[in-house]
């Protein structure tokens, strides 16, 4: 036979390859194929053969297996079934968005998978001197399958994501609650939840109160509850005067403090924004707690402050209300002054015969008391208390 004769049969040869006579050229090398597939996906995606988990490694050879054998399986019968390869790709994708993962290591695999499958098809194509149009369908059936696989994964990712978001929105309102709720959290509570939840805890936090619901901008370290009628956020501390510029009403910053003691920064906070609202506190729109502590510790309980003011203060009971406001407020200066008339005078803006015919008044109100260091400092809070209560008096 001339070698003339011998090449011009060799198309008619590969002609006569069906389907199933492909698809048993395949099977026997089916397993080395795989073997090859995994090691290659291992070296591109370091993780998916890390030691200590022997699950990543089972779960890459499982799914390649069933990748490999379905393919040779396509290659026979279009028509063969591929729900449970597609149920392993949704378990695929849907596993890396349970780890907290994007697409980006799952997608390399395929195409590394891809990559390996084709190289072996053309050694099989030389092997078998397969004909240019058998090698152009199979060239399209691998590319047409991976891409089928991928959408597949995609999917699944899209479903578990999806899932995750509406479980994990709960977890974090239910960590939030927690955090900042009258029972005190323990250490390990709070790192389990915080875990669940995709909470990073921070070394300080600090809540903030806003008037109402804004819209959600920030990252997994924020917690948040918008929910009226008493919105509000626990960030970690320090805060930046940026990230409460896109509050639309006004916001109270609570002091910085542990985790664990986020329900005084919430409470302090909303005394704040509460303060705000009524003048005791400057109009703006973020107000840092920080900055009025002694107004919060004043005014943190009002019936209080009433009745330290009502018995520290009841000598000047007796004098109308117009005398009364000004020896009030004289009383006050007096106690800040250390008696000074001069100062009072020009804190007053009255004449210092004024003052000191003012000052004997208080005397003759309060006699000894005027000279009792633990008396002349609840005055002196309740003085201030008084007029941080009514600014405009």
């Amino acid at each position: 036979m001339s070698g003339d004769s011998a090449r011009q049969r060799v198309p008619v040869a590969q002609e006569v390859f069906g389907r199933s006579e492909l698809a048993a050229l395949m099977r026997p090398a089916v397993p080395a194929l795989v073997d090859g597939i995994v090691r290659e996906v291992w070296r591109a995606v370091p993780v998916y053969a890390r030691r200590g988990d022997g699950s990543y490694g089972r779960v890459t050879r499982h799914g390649v297996e069933c990748a490999v054998a379905l393919f040779v399986d396509l290659v026979e019968d279009p028509l063969a079934p591929r729900d449970r390869l597609y149920e392993t790709c949704r378990r695929l994708g849907a596993g890396e968005a349970r780890e907290g993962r994007s697409l980006d290591d799952l997608q390399t695999a395929y195409r590394v998978g891809t990559r390996v499958g084709w190289r072996w098809i053309m050694r099989l194509g030389r092997q078998h001197r397969l004909s240019s149009a058998v090698m152009a369908r199979l060239a399209e059936m691998l590319f047409g399958y991976a891409d089928e696989l991928a959408r597949m994964s995609i999917r699944g990712h899209r479903e578990a994501q999806a899932e995750l978001d509406g479980t994990r929105a709960g977890l974090r309102r239910r960590l939030l609650r927690l955090v900042t709720g009258p029972v005190p959290v323990t250490d390990s509570v709070l790192a389990d939840l915080a875990t669940a939840a995709g909470w990073p805890v921070p070394r300080e936090v600090a809540a903030v109160a806003v008037e109402s619901a804004v819209s959600p901008s920030w990252g997994p370290e924020v917690l948040a509850d918008l929910e009226p009628p008493h919105p509000y956020l626990l960030v970690p501390a320090p805060v930046d005067a940026r990230f409460c510029a896109q509050f639309g009403g006004r916001a109270a910053v609570g002091p910085p403090v542990e985790p664990r003691a986020a329900a005084h920064s919430l409470r302090w906070a909303r005394t704040t924004l509460r303060l705000v609202a009524e003048g005791a506190l400057p109009d703006a729109p973020v107000t840092w707690c920080a900055e009025h502590l002694t107004t919060l510790w004043l005014l943190s309980d009002a019936q209080l402050a009433e009745q330290v003011a009502r018995q520290e203060l009841a000598p000047l009971a007796q004098f109308p209300d117009r005398t009364r406001r000004r020896l009030g407020e004289t009383l006050l200066s007096w106690l800040q002054n250390g008696g000074n008339s001069e100062k009072i005078a020009v804190d007053l803006s009255v004449h210092p015969q004024t003052v000191r015919y003012r000052v004997r008044q208080l005397k003759q109100a309060f006699g000894e008391r005027l000279d009792d260091p633990e008396a002349r400092f609840a005055m002196q809070a309740a003085l201030r208390a008084s007029a941080l209560r009514s600014p405009g008096a």
